[in-house]
């Protein structure tokens, strides 16, 4: 008789993590307990100091598993308890040992937004923008002790526009990855079944952890480069450029020219009520709504009417 799959234990931390867990906890599986990593109790907003798992989880009464260290003897011994059959991670962001992988049935698998073996790490939606990559996908791939090295259970593709952010892309991605799940999970009880990768030679590259100080635009790069920048960071951490020392961040923009111009990088070369327009290393963007510390979000005609000095034509942006 074969072994089927019925207990799981889930580990994941974002949004995109949790449409997979409400997907599984509305399924015919079992959701025995979470695995996620401890709150962020420095987070200035209370509600943001939770994970949006584990709301899920204490709205729905699912036992949650929290810890600074997975290799703690007491920490495997809890989990060694709950008899799971598989452990299912997406965007948890911790390796997790192979002694805890020994504790299932069926080991563990890892949903990564990726085509595999392209964009190994943590920030692989955003990397395939900065890129100008014109596909990306989700693997769901074995796990071991490696990041994101696995064997490929299986694996579908998604196109990206020219205007998806990661935001978008994110929300693009969710059904195709509920999608490999659920077939990687059918797989995993029938082993026999194969699967032809649509995509083939496919370059190994890394995707790094991505942090604030990434955020501030030089406005020594191309055009191009800089919409990649702003699109790969939002929601976060939000692409910024500085002025009067003030991180003024962008919410929205375009572009109104690629080719190179006789000003300078970072020169307001045009203020009018549809935005301003900043000249970069080869190109012009055209920033339209922006967000002032400890401002609501405006868009550019409503700052001229109330600070007509904020902006400066010919000024050049640090």
């Amino acid at each position: 008789m074969l072994k089927k799959i019925s207990r799981i234990i889930f580990a994941g931390s974002n949004n995109f993590s949790l449409a997979h867990l409400r997907s599984l906890f509305y399924s015919k599986y079992v959701i025995k307990a979470v695995l996620i990593k401890p709150d962020n109790l420095f987070c200035k907003k209370k509600d943001q100091r939770f994970s949006p798992i584990k709301k899920f989880a204490i709205r729905h009464n699912i036992p949650v598993l929290q810890t600074n260290n997975l290799h703690e003897k007491k920490f495997f011994i809890k989990i060694s308890k709950i008899h799971a059959d598989i452990l299912i991670v997406s965007s948890y962001g911790l390796i997790i040992p192979s002694n805890i992988l020994q504790l299932f049935y069926f080991g563990g698998i890892n949903i990564h937004a990726s085509l595999l073996p392209r964009w190994q790490g943590a920030a692989p939606i955003q990397w395939a923008i900065l890129s100008g990559d014109s596909y990306t996908g989700v693997s769901v791939i074995k796990m071991n002790s490696s990041i994101d090295s696995g064997k490929i259970i299986y694996q579908l593709t998604c196109p990206i526009d020219q205007y998806d952010s990661t935001k978008t892309l994110s929300t693009k991605l969710i059904p195709i990855s509920l999608q490999c799940m659920y077939q990687a999970l059918n797989m995993l009880i029938y082993p026999q079944k194969r699967i032809e990768y649509l995509k083939k030679n496919i370059i190994q590259t890394n995707a790094p952890k991505i942090k604030k100080k990434d955020a501030k635009i030089s406005w020594s790069l191309p055009v191009v480069h800089i919409d990649r920048l702003i699109r790969a960071f939002n929601p976060w951490p939000c692409c910024y450029f500085l002025i009067n020392n003030n991180h003024v961040k962008i919410k929205k923009f375009s572009i109104t020219s690629f080719k190179k111009k006789r000003f300078k990088n970072g020169e307001i070369i045009n203020i009018s009520k549809k935005g301003i327009k900043i000249n970069t290393k080869c190109g012009v963007l055209r920033i339209e709504k922006i967000k002032i510390p400890g401002k609501k979000t405006l868009h550019i005609k409503d700052i001229l009417n109330s600070s007509k000095k904020l902006f400066i034509q010919h000024e050049i942006l640090p």
